[in-house]
């Protein structure tokens, strides 16, 4: 039932106070709490770069086989970040979250003990469910509850919590794998089912949810205890705060975003394409060259390190020249680079031209794409928005490592596996230049106005100062 509302609050007062308010100590205890659970959904998820070799070996696989165990993960995510979406949109930000952490910790000890290859798949599988969900829900919940000024540069950041997920997986199995196999890199990756339940006892519901809902005195005290600041001013008054459904397709390809959702999703299959095929093979690639196992690691963790420092850099780009430019600029620019890596075998070059790749793309690009998904859409659909982008990138997830796979198993010119990542991260800058609505300096109910060309409904526009 929804709770009755104060006569001396009202949404428009709370939204205000929440997007004026200043970063607090409680905010910064929520955002800890989710960017490591984000953290380590990134290391759960690069997993599969460092114990493919030693999966291969064990199982005797073919290079076709082994990129199937890739791509059944990113099959698993594509599921999670398409329900999950929905799910929380309908019900809600913190219970599906804390549910998605625990998910794909359970499964990673679940594959400690895979008796086969088909097991370990499936588990794999089921563990990507919990881990595409996690995505789904943690962004739009992170731009919803930081101050509109602080909501770019901190959901840029989480993806780059997320994106260190890679070298220090790359670093940990260095380490680990020699000395203890590929199965002990999943015993480390249960650490998650601890944060999960810290979670589910701490973390506030989403305020925007809860107005949606019809829940002003909720949402009123968690705003009372979260912020600090603000200039919070009351509307014209208007119609009240009702429950809402949400969390429909529909929304996304509606008329007013049509154009917008399919740029994103042509970016976001560009953007796991690129991702998570390089991640998947590139330790392979490398010991194909003739790169010792251990540095082939050591390689990987440097050149994906460059693009968590892509990312951290985004968040004062877009708040500085806006989504599309560097959404545009930085996958061109990644595609260019992928295109002189594949040209030369020299150490020194590849790490460089690698670094390059990674900081443009995975990171400046990868982290502005998200940030802008998450932001673009209204809350009824938010996560429902922001589940199907990342359930196209795991599209991109799912074909590129099989592609990869039979392009290693053919044979074919080392110099074919990087022209494929330049082509798709040129073609999603072009995308992104385009069809990209610029979001730079806007709440996300101005959002939604500007692109509806509609007021906002009374409960929930934002006040005016």
């Amino acid at each position: 039932m929804p709770t009755s509302p104060s006569p001396a609050i009202s949404p428009h007062s709370l939204l205000s106070r929440l997007d004026e308010s200043a970063f607090t100590a409680r905010h910064l205890r929520i955002y800890v709490t989710v960017l490591i659970g984000h953290f380590l959904c990134g290391f759960v998820i690069n997993l599969t770069g460092v114990i493919l070799p030693g999966v291969i070996k064990t199982f005797h696989l073919t290079s076709e086989a082994a990129g199937g165990f890739s791509s059944a993960l990113f099959a698993g995510m594509l599921v999670g970040a398409a329900a999950a979406g929905t799910i929380s949109d309908r019900f809600g930000r913190r219970v599906p979250l804390s549910i998605t952490v625990i998910v794909y910790a359970v499964f990673s000890l679940a594959a400690v003990f895979a008796p086969s290859f088909g097991a370990l798949v499936t588990f794999r599988a089921l563990q990507g469910i919990g881990l595409g969900a996690e995505i789904a829900v943690v962004l739009p919940y992170i731009a919803e509850f930081v101050p509109s000024r602080h909501r770019g540069p901190l959901v840029t950041a989480a993806t780059a919590a997320w994106l260190i997920g890679l070298p220090t997986a790359a670093a940990v199995g260095t380490a680990v794998v020699p000395a203890f196999g590929w199965r002990a890199m999943f015993v480390i990756a249960t650490v998650p089912v601890v944060v999960g339940v810290f979670m589910l006892a701490t973390l506030p519901e989403s305020v925007r949810y809860l107005l949606r809902r019809g829940r002003l005195a909720d949402a009123a005290a968690i705003v009372a205890g979260l912020c600090r600041g603000g200039n919070p001013t009351e509307a014209p008054a208007g119609r009240p705060a009702v429950p809402e459904s949400g969390g429909t397709v529909r929304t996304l390809v509606a008329r007013h975003y049509l154009r917008y959702t399919i740029a994103i999703w042509f970016m976001e299959v560009c953007a796991g394409a690129f991702l998570y095929g390089l991640s998947s093979w590139l330790p392979s690639v490398l010991e194909g060259q003739g790169v010792d196992l251990l540095k082939s690691f050591g390689y990987t963790a440097i050149i994906t390190a460059a693009g968590v420092v892509g990312a951290i850099l985004a968040g004062q780009l877009i708040n500085r020249i806006g989504r599309r430019v560097v959404l545009g600029g930085a996958f061109v620019l990644s595609g260019v680079f992928c295109l002189a890596w594949g040209t030369t075998s020299a150490t020194g070059a590849v790490i460089v031209l690698g670094s390059l790749a990674t900081f443009f793309g995975s990171g400046l690009a990868g982290s502005t794409l998200f940030a802008y998904a998450s932001e673009l859409y209204p809350t009824a659909s938010r996560a429902t928005g922001l589940g199907w982008a990342a359930a196209w990138q795991k599209v991109g997830g799912l074909i590129m490592p099989v592609l990869v796979g039979f392009i290693l198993a053919a044979h074919a010119s080392q110099f074919l596996f990087f022209l494929v990542f330049g082509i798709i991260s040129i073609l999603a800058g072009i995308a992104a230049l385009v069809a990209t609505f610029e979001t730079r300096g806007r709440t996300v109910e101005q959002i939604t106005s500007e692109i509806t060309g509609e007021g906002a409904p009374a409960a929930l526009a934002p006040a005016r100062s």
